[in-house]
């Protein structure tokens, strides 16, 4: 097999410029790896469950590593969903950054599960955009210094906050409620149909606007969605859409809950 896969953190992957040489190299003596999408999946959820950092897989081409490859048996066992006689693949030694032959970004759900590992698309790969749990890719660009204690709210937020957020055609933005009052704001691309589904236990389509380029058509260039609104967000074209959001008070991830409806 000539590609490995490692699982990394994704600061690990941007913020050096020498060898990749994990804690387990110092304490196990390998850099630990899987054989397939489904192996990185399985151990993400077993091992990494608890991780708060974006996790990225690099994609390792075993002809240029200069330390020797073994298959060996996990231990204690492999992660639930992995036969109890797979082998995998031991890197004995760092990992040198001209190994990794390409970067993909582990997707989790609303619920925390990672779900799939993802190529990014030029926009996103040039935005330094990374996968959101509602669906599509996204980056915090903005928020206020000043913080304030809303009533009803778990902690302090800042005033404001701001995200890119994309969405690629075939991906979508599950239907979803924040606490606050959400700004969509169009960037660039084709339309985006954005679903309103009240303030109900469950979300129930009432409005669906449609922000894009072409005011003439009737096309928003803002929609306001008002704090507690379900809402979900699909293109509506072939076209990537890109637009920008801003929540007040600011946007933090325990204001956040999304269902599958």
């Amino acid at each position: 097999m000539r590609y490995l896969l490692h699982m990394t953190g994704v600061s690990t992957w941007r913020d050096g410029d020498g060898p990749i040489a994990p804690e387990s190299l110092r304490t196990e003596g390998f850099v630990h790896a899987s054989p397939d999408d489904a192996t990185v999946l399985a151990v993400a959820n077993a091992v990494y469950a608890e991780a708060a950092e974006p996790q990225v897989v690099l994609e390792i081409d075993t002809e240029r590593l200069d330390a020797e490859v073994r298959w060996e048996a996990a231990a204690p066992a492999p992660p639930p969903g992995v036969a109890a006689d797979a082998l995998f693949p031991h890197v004995y030694g760092p990992l040198p950054r001209e190994a990794v032959a390409g970067v993909r970004y582990l997707r989790r759900d609303p619920q925390g599960a990672y779900v799939s590992i993802e190529r990014r698309g030029a926009t996103a790969e040039r935005l330094d955009l990374l996968p959101h749990p509602e669906g599509g890719w996204f980056r915090q660009t903005w928020s206020t210094g000043v913080q304030v204690r809303p009533e009803d709210y778990p902690g302090p937020r800042a005033t404001a906050t701001g995200i890119h957020f994309l969405l690629n055609p075939g991906e979508h933005s599950r239907w979803h409620r924040v606490r606050s009052d959400e700004m969509w704001v169009f960037n660039r691309g084709g339309p985006l149909a954005l679903s309103l589904g009240g303030s109900a236990e469950r979300p129930a389509r009432e409005a669906s606007l449609t922000l894009g380029p072409d005011i003439e058509d009737g096309h928003l260039l803002q929609v306001l969605v008002p704090a507690g609104t379900w809402q979900a967000a699909r293109p509506v074209t072939d076209r990537e859409a890109l637009v920008s959001c801003f929540v007040s008070p600011g946007f933090d991830f325990a204001d956040f809950e999304a269902v599958d409806y």
